[in-house]
């Protein structure tokens, strides 16, 4: 194998384990926030969840006395959805809240439970992905180890040229504007993902865009904690050596 040909086979499998270990260190942060209903009882005080429904509840179109309930109903009724979307989404037309009459109030509206479902079958395919993120860690590791390590300014630049054209995008065109723009791309385009506050409990419930910031903020940090650990790891266990020489 000639140098160019060696070095840009080693850049490539160098960039493909760290891309593989970001991905997989995305599913572990994912898989282990879920479990915590992804810090909703966090979130519901911090960010004055309580007053965005006592705002926004007696305006819904659809609903009433959603305003009513009390911080662990609201957090109830997150996990059951919570529950639902990581379970094929079954079960979402069966959440209900009680109304000031106590009688039984379907919390989604059909599009809600159609949005929600294909939230549900992008977990799944996350679900997925992390598998194979998994299966793939150790072959590339050991493809690693067999190729000549790259210069750390060819690295350096191998993986900040991605992030920094991420990071300028939404620099330029803002965080909420790369949300919705990642909506577009992900859901069916005959499927409503917009939902106006007074028209949706759901999104009053989670404060939506909003509380999915302070999500992706506990899972960037995730991702910036297990990556390295991921990575060295398996190096070691490929017989790479020390970290100081991956």
């Amino acid at each position: 194998m000639t140098g160019h040909a060696g070095g840009a086979a080693a850049l490539a499998a160098w960039w493909l384990y760290t891309l593989n270990a970001m991905v997989l260190a995305l599913g572990v942060s994912w898989g282990l926030y879920s479990l915590c209903d992804y810090g909703y009882s966090f979130w519901y005080p911090t960010l004055d969840i309580e007053e965005h429904i006592r705002e926004y509840g007696p305006q819904n179109r659809y609903r009433r006395d959603f305003e009513r309930l009390e911080a662990e109903q609201y957090q109830a009724l997150f996990h059951e959805i919570r529950e639902a979307v990581h379970n094929n989404g079954e079960g979402l037309e069966n959440i209900h809240y009680p109304n000031r009459l106590e009688q039984p109030v379907p919390l989604l509206r059909e599009a809600e439970i159609l949005h929600l479902r294909d939230v549900a079958h992008l977990i799944r395919l996350g679900t997925v992905i992390t598998l194979i993120a998994t299966c793939l860690w150790w072959p590339l590791a050991l493809w690693v180890r067999h190729q000549r390590r790259p210069a750390a300014g060819t690295r350096l630049i191998a993986l900040a040229v991605p992030l920094l054209g991420l990071a300028g995008w939404l620099l330029v065109a803002g965080p909420e504007a790369v949300f919705y723009q990642f909506h577009i791309w992900l859901f069916p385009p005959e499927h409503e993902w917009f939902f106006y506050w007074q028209d949706s409990l759901m999104s009053t419930l989670m404060k939506a865009p909003v509380l999915f910031g302070g999500i992706a903020l506990v899972l960037s940090a995730g991702v910036a904690i297990l990556t390295p650990l991921i990575y060295f790891t398996g190096l070691r266990l490929a017989g790479r050596g020390s970290p100081a020489s991956a």
